[in-house]
């Protein structure tokens, strides 16, 4: 008998996994010992959104759960998920403002050469 795999099988795409709106970085339940439970990704995604600061992040969890509940690969794979949410927050930020100086640079200079071209001598 032939298994054959789903569509996300095949990708290797957890299906309890999560992304933000218009985001590539994708969110992953995560296993806590302590807990002896799953942290679901729409949780981690919640307190992602939330949080202005990595402290901000890090507090909420360990005032949901308790200061020693994570241990340091637990915490660091938080940190990998909030992280790159704000890598790729800071670098559309980066792009946007890329994109407004060379737009207002264009505007700029095309008023000053039409300045020149009306003066009769």
């Amino acid at each position: 008998m032939k298994h054959l795999k789903t569509f996300n099988e095949f990708n290797g795409i957890k299906e309890d996994a999560v992304t933000g709106q218009d985001s590539k970085v994708v969110v992953d339940d995560i296993y806590i010992a302590k807990l002896d439970r799953e942290l679901k990704g729409a949780e981690i995604l919640g307190a992602i959104k939330a949080a202005e600061t990595e402290g901000e992040f890090k507090d909420y969890f360990y005032s949901e759960y308790g200061n020693s509940t994570f241990d340091t690969a637990e915490m660091s794979q938080l940190l990998k998920f909030y992280n790159g949410y704000e890598e790729e927050a800071n670098a559309e930020e980066a792009e946007a403002e890329a994109e407004e100086e060379e737009g207002g640079g264009e505007g700029e200079g095309e008023g000053e050469d039409d300045l020149d071209m009306d003066i009769d001598i």
